[in-house]
């Protein structure tokens, strides 16, 4: 199954929720180990740009994903409470605004002077503002904050969906880690 049905998520849904949940995490961690590594340690240019070029993937990702999942069924949820399914459907929201103001804010931050940030030799991202030092210093503690932010809402996300597996039994883990033709 390709694509969403009310019931299950379709091999793409599965596919872009499990790369771009990877890719934050090690941008994460490739973000953390930047910031307690030092500006003049061997080799910190080198995983920076890696972490640049990432982040770029990311946003690309994110947007791909984003597209699909407008475009495409969304699968019912599996509970009948609507402050449960309104808090579901904010979380979501939340999710991808987080990615996007982490990803803006990173883009924002690299290419403040006016530099491009080289996407793995494939391509240039080029730099479409300059930044004053204040303005600068919003973009860094935006990224920084809403990255930690982001964190507390990804366990929170996780465990909700352990909770669902292990202790309610419904399919809201499963359906996520596989397609099903059938709603059972």
């Amino acid at each position: 199954m390709i694509r969403d049905s009310h019931h299950n998520f379709g091999i793409v849904s599965i596919f872009f929720h499990w790369l771009s949940a990877g890719l934050t995490l090690f941008l994460f961690g490739l973000g953390a180990y930047l910031t307690s590594y030092g500006y003049y340690s061997p080799d910190y240019l080198e995983i920076a740009h890696l972490h640049y070029a990432l982040g770029i993937v990311l946003f690309g990702v994110v947007s791909i994903r984003l597209l699909w999942r407008l475009t495409s069924k969304t699968p019912k949820t599996l509970v009948d409470s609507f402050l449960v399914k309104m808090g579901i459907a904010l979380s979501k929201l939340v999710l991808y605004v987080s990615l996007f103001a982490i990803l803006i804010s990173g883009y924002l931050i690299c290419t403040a002077e006016g530099q491009s940030i080289n996407v793995f030799g494939l391509f240039q991202m080029p730099s479409f503002i300059l930044l004053e030092n204040e303005q600068l210093n919003i973009a860094g503690l935006t990224h920084k904050y809403v990255a930690w932010g982001l964190m507390a809402l990804v366990i929170i996300h996780a465990g909700a969906a352990l909770v669902h597996h292990f202790l309610k039994r419904d399919r809201t883990l499963v359906r996520m880690l596989k397609t099903n033709k059938h709603p059972n």
